[in-house]
């Protein structure tokens, strides 16, 4: 009788274990393309530029270059380090507003003032502050040592897609800690463009 009460136990457990829902992960969206000598190079210390976009008001430039240093630092293995205008002012060819590109003597000078193996080059191509939120971005990692771009990503996100909404709620309880889970609204990740910035960022570090 033992036997047969600890064999249906067992079969209730193994059961119970089957039917456990297993943990739903973020959906990603964004794609890349990778030199194929990529791995060669050595990337410690990343400059972060602000992101290319003439349309936008300082405090919506600042709040996303944030939003993308906050996890290109914690979601890739390099040390990222924030350049903002003040530190291109003193570049020589650095006038990327104007140009619409990164002149590769700004990328060579800033590699040597802030000893940089590589810079994240990015260009907002679509962004929208309000809900629903949108944003279009392209990151290009330029390689100091060659000025060359050895790695690009690009995501484009709509809050107004189910699925973007869905990926972003479960990036959301995936990324905010114990200690802060319940101190905030549940759908500020779709209100705060700093943390709809750092949703795209996550998007990319996912491929580097």
């Amino acid at each position: 009788m033992r036997t047969q009460l600890a064999t249906f136990a067992l079969c209730c457990a193994l059961g119970a274990c089957t039917s456990a829902p297993t943990r739903q992960d973020a959906k990603v969206f964004a794609t890349a393309r990778v030199v194929t000598d990529f791995e060669s190079y050595d990337l410690n210390r990343v400059g972060l530029l602000p992101l290319l976009n003439d349309g936008l008001l300082e405090e919506q430039s600042a709040s996303i270059q944030a939003g993308f240093l906050g996890e290109f630092s914690r979601s890739t293995p390099f040390e990222v380090v924030c350049l903002n205008d003040e530190d291109l002012a003193e570049i020589p060819g650095s006038d990327p507003y104007r140009r619409g590109w990164y002149d590769p003597r700004t990328i060579i000078a800033l590699s040597r003032r802030y000893q940089l193996d590589a810079v994240f080059v990015g260009t907002l191509a679509d962004t929208q502050f309000f809900a629903p939120q949108r944003i279009s971005v392209q990151v290009d990692l330029v390689a100091c040592e060659t000025g060359a771009s050895i790695w690009t990503g690009s995501v484009h996100l709509d809050a107004s897609d189910a699925s973007v909404r869905e990926s972003l709620m479960l990036w959301r309880e995936e990324s905010v800690s114990d200690d802060y889970r319940g101190s905030e609204p549940n759908d500020l990740a779709l209100i705060s463009p700093r943390r709809f910035a750092r949703f795209a960022a996550w998007q990319l570090a996912q491929l580097l």
